[in-house]
Formats: C-alpha cells, sequence, structure tokens
C-alpha cells in the first residue's frame, strides 16, 4: 500500500523514528539545571562521547548527498565538495585543544573578554545567527530534494505542464548527449540553446515529486528544534550515539545493490566514462581542478576557526578534547570513502536522468532498496542531519544568550537564559525556511557560505596566535568583510537596471575540448567502438558561465538574441579584482571561483594585520588572563584547573617558558612529545584515506 509514493512500512518506520527521538529529548531535560549543562553537558564528557558527539556534529546525510551530487555532476573531484577538512585534519588535533583551554560557553565569549568589547561580541553573534540561516538552508535543501526523489508522482498522474517539462528535459539530455560524439545541425543547436536557458530558470524536471519543499521544511525545523530544545547537549550526545550508527546504514547502504546491478567493479568502469575516476579534472570536465580545490581547502581552513566552545568546551580535559575530536573527523572520512563510491554507481545507473544532481541519492534509495529500507534511509538521512543541526544550535542559543541578552539584561536568571535559548533556536530555524525557499543551485550556496565565513576566521585564528591582534581591528575586518559577503552581494542586485546592466552581465567565452576516454557499453551499442575500453574521442563543452552574477539567463528563453539578466547574488570579490583590469572572458568557471576564494582568504588579513599594527593593544590585565588558558592545559578536576590557570595569570614567566618564541606576540606553544606523534600519525592516515579514493577508483579498471 502506497500512501504518498512511500510504502506503508516505510511511514511507520519513519514514525517510530521520531517518537523515540523526541522521547530522549524530553527523557534528557531532567538533566538540564543550568546553561552549563545545556550548552556544555557539564564539561564531563569523555573520548568516546566527543567523539561520537563530533562526528555526528561533522557529519549530515546533506553533506552524504552533496558528495554523491557532485560525483554525479563532476565525477569523482566533487568528493572534494566535503572532503576539504581531510587536509586540515593533522592539524585538528591542536584546534581541539584551542577550543577547550578557552573555557568558554558562547562563542561571542571570546570577544567580550579577548577584546574587551560586548559591541563586537553582539555584532559576531548577530553574524552567526545571521549565517545560520543560510547554512541550514543549504542543509534543507539538500534533505528535501533527496526525500522529493523517493516520493515520485507517477508519470500517469502528471498534469500537461508537468509532461511538457519532462519530455523537453529527455529532450535536452538527448542533445547534450549528441554533442559529445558528433556536430549538431544548426536548428539541433538553436534548440539546445533554449533548452539550455529553460534549464538555468528550472523549467526542466527528470520526474515530479509529491513532496512539497515548504511542508516539508515546516516539519523538518519542527521536529529538530523539539527534541534539541528539550535536552540540549545531553540530548545531542545520547542521539548522536544512535545516528551515528544509523550513519553507517546510509552511507554504505546503497553500494553493494548499485554494484550488482552494474556487474561488479568491471561493470562500474564499462558504464562511466574514465575521466570521471580522477581526483582532479580539467577546466572543461570539472569544475574541480587542483588549483580550485587547493583555494577551497585553504579557505575552508581559514573559515573552520576553533571557535565552537559548546560542543568543543563539553569535553573533561585536553586529551578527550583532541582524541574525540579527530576520531570523529577521521571517523567521517571514511565514511565519505563509501559516499564517493555511491556518487559512481549512480552515474553508471542514471546518468542523464535527473534535472538536479542533487534527487540522486533520493532516486538510487527509490530504486535499489524495498519497503521499510525506503523508511529506514529517510530515518538515517534525518538522523545524520538532526545530529548535525543539534550542536550548532546549540551554539546560537549560547551566541544569543550570553553575547546580546545578558548584556542588555544583567540579572537574567539562568532559567530565562536557557529558555531563551531554546527561543532562539526555534527562531533561526525558522528563519532558515524563507531563505531555503529562495536557494536554487546548492554549490553556489556552499561557496557563498564558505565566503561569509571570512567574516569571522581570520581574527579567531589570529587571536590564539597573535598577542597584538586589537579590538578596532577586529572591528573594522569583521565591518568590511559584512560588507563585502553579505551586504553588498545581496542588496545590489535588487536595485533597479542593476541585474540587466550590460557591463555586470558580462560571461566567460565557451571552450570546447576533445578528450581521449575509454569506451562505454553505450558507445559500443551505438557503433562508436568495437569493443569496452577501446579508446576514443568525445568532445566535452563548457558553456558559458556568468561572470559578476553566478548564472546570467536571457529574458526571453525562446529568443536568444533577447537581454541578458543576472541571476542569485552579485560576487562584489570578482567586480574589485576587475577594476585593476583582469580580463574574466577568457577564464573558466574553476579560474573565476578561484580567484574569487583567493580575494577571501587575503583582504581579511590584510586588514587585521595593517590597522592591528597602527593601533593601541588591549588591556596587559585581559591579554594575561586568556593566554594563560591558552597555555594551560586543561584537567577533569575543575577546581584544580581553575588554580593552575590562576597561577600563569599570577606569573607570566609560566607562559613566556611555554613559548617557542619567548618575548615576542607570536603564541605558539612549546611542541610536547603527544603533539608531535600525533600529528605525524594523522598526517599517515590522511594518506591512508587518500590512498583508499585511489584504490576505489582503480578497482575494475
Amino acid at each position: 500500500m502506497n500512501i504518498l509514493g512511500l510504502h506503508l512500512l516505510d511511514w511507520i518506520v519513519i514514525l517510530g523514528y521520531f517518537v523515540g527521538m523526541v522521547y530522549i529529548g524530553k527523557w534528557t531535560r531532567k538533566k538540564i539545571k543550568d546553561t552549563r549543562d545545556f550548552y556544555q553537558g557539564g564539561r564531563s564528557f569523555g573520548r568516546v562521547l566527543i567523539a561520537f558527539i563530533t562526528f555526528g556534529n561533522m557529519t549530515s546525510a546533506d553533506q552524504a548527498a552533496g558528495v554523491t551530487r557532485e560525483i554525479y555532476r563532476q565525477g569523482l573531484q566533487g568528493m572534494w565538495f566535503q572532503n576539504l577538512t581531510l587536509f586540515h585534519t593533522p592539524f585538528q588535533w591542536f584546534l581541539a585543544v584551542f577550543q577547550r583551554r578557552a573555557r568558554y560557553i558562547g562563542p561571542g565569549d571570546l570577544y567580550q573578554h579577548r577584546f574587551e568589547s560586548k559591541f563586537l561580541a553582539g555584532l559576531f553573534a548577530a553574524y552567526l545567527l545571521i549565517s545560520a540561516i543560510y547554512g541550514n538552508a543549504f542543509g534543507y535543501l539538500l534533505t528535501a530534494k533527496t526525500i522529493q526523489a523517493m516520493a515520485v508522482k507517477p508519470e500517469t498522474e502528471y498534469t500537461v505542464e508537468e509532461r511538457r517539462s519532462v519530455e523537453e528535459f529527455r529532450e535536452y539530455q538527448a542533445l547534450k548527449k549528441k554533442q559529445t560524439v558528433e556536430q549538431l545541425s544548426t536548428q539541433e543547436h538553436e534548440r539546445l540553446e533554449i533548452l539550455r536557458e529553460k534549464d538555468k530558470r528550472r523549467e526542466l524536471n527528470g520526474y515530479i515529486s509529491y513532496l512539497s519543499l515548504l511542508v516539508f521544511f515546516i516539519a523538518y525545523a519542527g521536529v529538530v528544534g523539539a527534541y534539541t530544545i528539550l535536552g540540549g547537549m545531553f540530548a545531542a550526545a545520547f542521539t548522536d550515539v544512535i545516528q551515528g550508527l544509523m550513519i553507517i546504514f546510509l552511507s554504505f547502504a546503497l553500494i553493494p545493490i548499485g554494484l550488482n546491478a552494474l556487474g561488479g567493479f568491471k561493470g562500474l568502469h564499462a558504464h562511466v566514462p574514465d575521466y570521471m575516476f580522477q581526483l582532479f579534472g580539467s577546466d572543461v570536465t570539472s569544475e574541480y581542478t587542483w588549483y580550485f580545490v587547493a583555494a577551497m581547502v585553504t579557505l575552508n581552513f581559514i573559515v573552520n576557526a576553533p571557535r565552537s566552545f559548546t560542543v568543543g568546551g563539553a569535553a573533561r580535559d585536553d586529551n578527550s578534547a583532541r582524541v574525540g575530536y579527530v576520531t570523529g573527523s577521521l571517523t567521517k572520512r571514511f565514511m565519505m570513502v563509501g559516499w564517493s563510491l555511491t556518487g559512481l554507481i549512480g552515474v553508471g545507473l542514471f546518468a542523464g536522468q535527473l534535472d538536479d544532481p542533487t534527487y540522486i541519492w533520493g532516486y538510487m534509495t527509490r530504486d535499489l532498496l524495498g519497503a521499510g529500507f525506503v523508511g529506514l534511509m529517510i530515518a538515517s538521512i534525518f538522523a545524520a542531519n538532526m545530529s548535525t543541526i543539534s550542536g550548532a544550535s546549540l551554539e546560537w542559543g549560547a551566541a544569543f544568550t550570553k553575547n546580546i541578552l545578558v548584556p542588555l539584561r544583567p540579572h537574567t536568571s539562568e532559567k530565562i537564559q536557557v529558555l531563551s535559548g531554546r527561543i532562539v533556536i526555534f527562531i533561526v530555524l525558522g528563519g532558515s525556511i524563507y531563505f531555503a525557499m529562495k536557494v536554487e543551485d546548492v554549490f553556489v550556496v556552499f561557496k557563498y557560505i564558505l565566503s561569509i565565513g571570512t567574516v569571522i576566521g581570520p581574527a579567531i585564528w589570529l587571536v590564539y596566535l597573535w598577542r597584538r591582534l586589537t579590538t578596532k581591528a577586529v572591528v573594522a575586518q569583521m565591518v568590511l568583510s559584512i560588507l563585502v559577503t553579505i551586504a553588498i552581494p545581496n542588496i545590489l542586485p535588487e536595485l533597479p537596471g542593476m541585474r540587466e546592466h550590460p557591463a555586470l552581465t558580462i560571461q566567460t567565452n565557451p571552450r570546447v575540448e576533445v578528450v581521449k576516454t575509454k569506451a562505454l557499453r553505450e558507445d559500443v551499442e551505438a557503433g562508436r567502438a568495437k569493443s569496452v575500453g577501446e579508446t576514443i574521442e568525445k568532445t566535452k563543452v563548457a558553456p558559458q558561465t556568468g561572470i559578476f552574477f553566478e548564472t546570467v539567463v536571457r529574458e526571453n528563453p525562446n529568443d536568444p538574441n533577447s537581454n541578458l539578466v543576472g541571476q542569485g547574488m552579485f560576487r562584489v570579490q570578482i567586480y574589485l579584482v576587475s577594476l585593476f583590469g583582469v580580463d574574466f572572458t577568457q577564464m573558466s568557471k574553476p579560474q573565476v571561483s578561484t580567484v574569487s576564494f583567493m580575494f577571501d582568504i587575503i583582504f581579511p588579513f590584510i586588514i587585521l594585520i595593517g590597522v592591528s599594527l597602527v593601533t593601541k593593544r588591549n588591556s596587559e590585565k585581559v591579554l594575561r588572563e586568556f593566554y594563560a588558558c591558552i597555555h594551560t592545559p586543561c584537567v577533569a578536576d575543575q577546581t584544580e584547573d581553575a588554580r593552575r590557570v590562576q597561577m600563569a595569570i599570577d606569573d607570566p614567566e609560566i607562559v613566556e617558558r611555554d613559548k617557542v618564541f619567548p618575548g615576542t606576540d607570536w603564541e605558539f606553544w612549546k611542541p610536547t612529545k603527544m603533539d608531535i606523534w600525533g600529528f605525524v600519525i594523522l598526517c599517515f592516515l590522511v594518506l591512508v584515506v587518500i590512498g583508499l579514493f585511489y584504490l576505489v577508483a582503480s578497482i575494475g579498471a
């Protein structure tokens, strides 16, 4: 019996999961006595629990769906979409210690204490809440589209308009495939361009779903908010253990069935072009070139500064923090190998069948899993996402209560603070619904989230490592970065005539590349090769792409001579660089994106360092307090921990003796044997993970 595209058994499994999660949240509510319990679990968690929390907080089904989406779209190179932090893993050995030793609750406490500025702390908290809305919208959309693909309407129920959009999508895919092996006629080429314009506008559909995005967003936000608000960090910790096991199921369930349908690894290579098994692509075959990935890795490292004092501060001591953190992080890396193989299988089975690659995980689930297991997959998707949002949402609540509410109303009781934090969580989740309804391209949003992370990331890294960083420098950098990455990109396109301005709607030149590739089974069946694996030539075309706007479309999709219109946000970084005479029309899409990322990386540090050198230092008292904490290892006994910190405050020589560069403003501590060996072992494990990706790509080749 099917209800809205899902079997009754699937609905029972989904309902059972939600009831269980809310029950856990209600049960753990009894453990909440104050804000430290709510946000940090009493700072009592050991290595195992920290590992589960970190894994759950870092890993979500929208990431799994996002990786398979990008691999379906770009090949194995798409795994970098969520694997950017792989190269950060050795440095997380230290990052985890920074977060724990800071000994804060709310992330804005860093600004309020170290920079002696309630305004700066409040500004940071407001930024955090706004950026959370964007980040959640990204997850909402990926999750919704994944589940949409599981609740598909049969063609017999299509309306006339729905049937037309599906038929035109199939025509578009057929023309694109034909273009790779032979010259299109003038009429076919014109038709292809018209369909491409319609595809940019999301007017073409591979299938029609029963699921409404708005209904899903409201239900999803309600359930996630309910169980987090009830139990705080204790709820997150308990459910992360359950959800961690469900993520493992999610990561590997589709692989054996999909490989069997393709005829094993040899069948996989017979259906997927060999250039899609490479870890880096060319300008035409992929957006994930080596230089684009390098820029993303660097920017992501800056963005992911040590500022999670809720999850990061929940460990009982230094070792619990760092061992648990890197264990959870590495576990995600190994899960990603499964996600990547799933994406390649999706290419082999369903290439050209989807109008939006975001649907691929759901599409595979619907076609490969049976009744009940589809429901379990949906529950696992919710589990993975809820574990991530639960940890992040506590950070939002902590930021609001500690850095906005308490400074305005200093005598607010602990009970009211917890209540306020819970209300804020619901407000942010609700605000994400609004933005999610405006989002279309997941990858564009992902790149934008990286960019806005530079509003705070550079200053947070410097605050741990450079004593000379000043309050005025951070204020100047945050304000300018907010203008460049948030305010102008969103406001300027709404001004009359800006989206249609000829100077702002220019595009890159199209690129054509003839690639030598191994023949697939479809090539043999079409007579283009005698056998699978024979080397043949195919033409790859990279169409024009927007420069100042991510997408540029024709005002009338049926008229190739109509005016161009920019869509999405305005790319201020590219515009500023163009003022120096850089010609972006000769660049490829990944080259344009790389330049944008390089601006995001360099610009904040220029402001921070430059302004710091010409402005007054922060008070010596605050500097001594802060760096005494950073140089004092945490211990489980909180009374003893406070005593050790006070000793370092009273005797600055304790801190100076611990520094690599004593007598300077650089605060690098002298590495211990554990620091060194942990870093070396993690570097080796990173190489192991990369080796696994090469292994996956080579089996059956």
